[in-house]
C-alpha cells in the first residue's frame, strides 16, 4: 500500500531525491536532509506503514538497522550510535 501524501513513499518512488546508503527489495536507508547529527540516517520499509510497530517483519527491519549501525561503528569509526523510533 502507498500513501500519496507520505513523504517517505515519495522518497521510495524516487519522486523526491535522497542520498541512499542502503537499499534492498524491502527497506531503504538514506541520510536525513537536516543532518541533525553527522551520519543521521533514516531506515524505512518500502511498504507504507503508519507506525514502525506495524511492520510485518520487524526482525528483518532491525537486522538492517543493526547492519547500518555496525557499518558506522566498524567502517567509519563512529564512537557513539544512537537509535530512535518514531511512530
Amino acid at each position: 500500500m502507498e500513501d500519496n501524501d507520505c513523504i517517505f513513499c515519495k522518497i521510495v518512488k524516487g519522486s523526491i531525491p535522497s542520498y541512499k546508503i542502503y537499499e534492498d527489495e524491502n527497506y531503504l536507508a538514506f541520510l536525513d536532509i537536516s543532518q541533525f547529527t553527522r551520519g543521521h540516517t533514516l531506515v524505512i520499509p518500502k511498504k507504507h506503514y503508519r507506525f514502525v510497530w506495524d511492520i510485518e517483519d520487524i526482525n528483518g527491519y532491525y537486522l538492517i538497522v543493526k547492519k547500518i549501525a555496525n557499518h558506522y561503528k566498524n567502517q567509519l569509526g563512529f564512537k557513539y550510535i544512537d537509535s530512535l523510533v518514531f511512530g
